[in-house]
């Protein structure tokens, strides 16, 4: 069975702050979809393969606004929900050895990944389960250059038998999921501005 939608539902928590509520929509090669609620104000950020927004009127914003452009890279590569390393020669895609890493006591294989868009990405996977543990790129966001790592755990296999990471963690905060359904019907209207 191939994996073509996915929708996750969970919280999202910086630290000092109370947990908000996050759903995620994707539909592979379509669109993405992130929906947070604060304080009952729906705020979200949109990627096609086109064009990507963020409307965020939690900070002031009165209409959607463009992505920057290295955000709205990191985007398209998240579209492709089989992932960089199936068929990446099709997709252009290109994989190096980039060494080792330790992750939470764990060797990791780590590989660098270069999108057809010029996106950058090394993976670290750990050498015993063969999964994901942490992804590290460098974007360019407020103003300034920023290495964004992001550490993944409590993998489980979802009730249609795909294997996600139900926690995501990084600088800015932790998401943790308590609900991932696939394959789940998904208009493309979810996403367009509305």
């Amino acid at each position: 069975m191939t994996l073509s939608t996915a929708f996750m539902s969970g919280t999202f928590t910086t630290p000092g702050s109370p947990s908000i509520n996050i759903m995620v929509t994707k539909k592979h090669l379509v669109g993405s979809r992130i929906d947070i609620d604060v304080n009952g104000t729906n705020n979200y950020q949109l990627i096609t393969p086109t064009n990507g927004w963020i409307y965020t009127p939690v900070q002031g914003d009165k209409e959607p606004r463009p992505l920057a452009e290295d955000q709205f890279k990191a985007g398209l590569v998240q579209l492709d929900l089989h992932g960089p390393f199936i068929d990446h020669k099709e997709k252009g895609i290109k994989i190096e050895m980039a060494g080792k890493d330790t992750v939470d006591g764990s060797i990791c294989y780590k590989l660098k990944v270069t999108s057809p868009n010029g996106y950058v990405v090394d993976y670290s996977i750990d050498s015993k389960s063969d999964l994901i543990v942490k992804t590290s790129t460098r974007v360019f966001q407020y103003g300034a250059w920023e290495d964004v790592i992001t550490t993944y755990g409590d993998y489980r296999k979802n009730a249609d038998g795909f294997w996600f990471a139900y926690i995501f963690t990084n600088l800015r905060g932790t998401t943790k999921y308590e609900n991932i359904l696939a394959n789940v019907t998904v208009n493309d209207d979810h996403f367009k501005i509305k």
